[in-house]
């Protein structure tokens, strides 16, 4: 994914990235008045609604201030809502773990491989490179296929790439991996014969289970903004991976990363 391209049965807990001691209170986050409900949401489905129907902006996101701006140009402002898919991601990340995450520090490149005349071109990995500065420091596994687990930051965002998005074996398996107290955030990838380019990080999303039947995908798509798409309905997946069909003899995959949510009260 490039830079400058994109209530249910509520979880009894809310995520903190560190536990937060009984007579301390998180700071408040610098967050635009659209989003002001999720200051006092009380668990993840609630803060994630808070987001829907948000708009779509490319390029668009929410910066440490509070200010609706661009990941490539963050000195530009805009009074009005807007995000593209990793913009919704790290804006979301901020009232889930209660933490102020910089837009730089968001958006580094991990590896310096995906910068200004980069081999495999430019912002390749850039929705990898936000899930892993996002989750940096946290408890966290990657998800791979038939029950396996790793460091996601022993690989890079070449290997590995996790599930293939239009195997049937995924769709058996990863209703059961996706679990209660836990968030995931999805690296969308898909090879491409695009000039310059053999393989983009192209979409970002987060899943939450809700209940034992749904699980739901959240993310801010170009047509309808942020959105969420419920991938514990058959119907609803169906579309979903019709939306997200390979064309040609693209392969695309999911990279899971996992963090547990932790009881605010610990």
């Amino acid at each position: 994914m490039k830079k400058l391209s994109a209530l249910a049965i509520p979880l009894a807990i809310i995520c903190f990235a560190l536990p937060v001691a009984p007579q301390e209170k998180p700071a408040a986050l610098p967050i635009p008045p659209r989003l002001k409900s999720a200051q006092s949401a009380k668990t993840p489905i609630e803060i994630l609604y808070s987001f829907l129907g948000i708009p779509f902006r490319k390029d668009g996101v929410i910066d440490e201030h509070g200010n609706y701006t661009l990941f490539s140009r963050p000195d530009t402002v805009f009074k009005e809502p807007g995000l593209n898919c990793s913009g919704f991601m790290l804006s979301a990340s901020r009232l889930l773990f209660r933490k102020n995450i910089p837009l730089l520090a968001a958006a580094r490149d991990r590896l310096g491989d995906s910068g200004a005349g980069a081999a495999l071109g430019r912002d390749w990995d850039f929705g990898w490179d936000v899930i892993m500065n996002i989750t940096e420091g946290m408890e966290r596994e990657l998800l791979l296929p038939d029950g396996a687990v790793a460091d996601p930051a022993a690989g890079s965002g070449s290997a590995p790439l996790g599930f293939e998005l239009h195997s049937p074996k995924t769709w058996q398996e990863l209703p059961s991996r996706i679990r209660r107290n836990h968030l995931y955030f999805v690296s969308f990838s898909r090879t491409t014969k695009q000039r310059g380019y053999s393989l983009l990080h192209y979409h970002v999303g987060i899943l939450v289970r809700a209940s034992d039947r749904d699980w739901y995908l959240y993310h801010s798509v170009k047509t309808s903004g942020v959105v969420r798409e419920n991938l514990g309905n058959e119907q609803s997946r169906a579309k979903f991976l019709h939306t997200n069909r390979d064309v040609g003899d693209t392969n695309k995959h999911m990279f899971i990363v996992e963090v547990p949510c932790r009881d605010g009260s610990n």
